[in-house]
C-alpha cells in the first residue's frame, strides 16, 4: 500500500518555526535549532521543486521535459 504524495510544505513550516524558536536560546542549542530549521528549509524547497516537476503536465502534447528548438542551421 502506498501513501498519498503530499507537498512538502510542511518541512518549510517546521523550518521556520524552528529559525524562529532559536532566538531566545543562547550557545549549543541554539546553533543546533538554527542548523536543524536551515536544513529543513533547504529539504523542504528541493523536495518541493522536485514536487513540482513530477506533477506538472507536459503541454501540447509532448512526451517529455522542455528541449530548446532544434530547427536552427548552423
Amino acid at each position: 500500500m502506498t501513501s498519498p504524495r503530499r507537498s512538502p510544505a510542511g518541512l518549510i513550516i517546521l523550518g521556520v518555526a524552528a529559525l524562529t524558536a532559536a532566538s531566545p536560546f543562547d550557545g549549543l542549542l541554539r546553533g543546533l535549532l538554527l542548523g536543524a530549521g536551515l536544513a529543513l528549509v533547504l529539504l523542504g524547497a528541493y523536495l518541493s521543486g522536485h514536487h513540482q516537476r513530477r506533477t506538472r503536465p507536459h503541454g501540447r502534447g509532448e512526451a517529455g521535459p522542455w528541449l530548446p528548438s532544434r530547427d536552427e542551421t548552423r
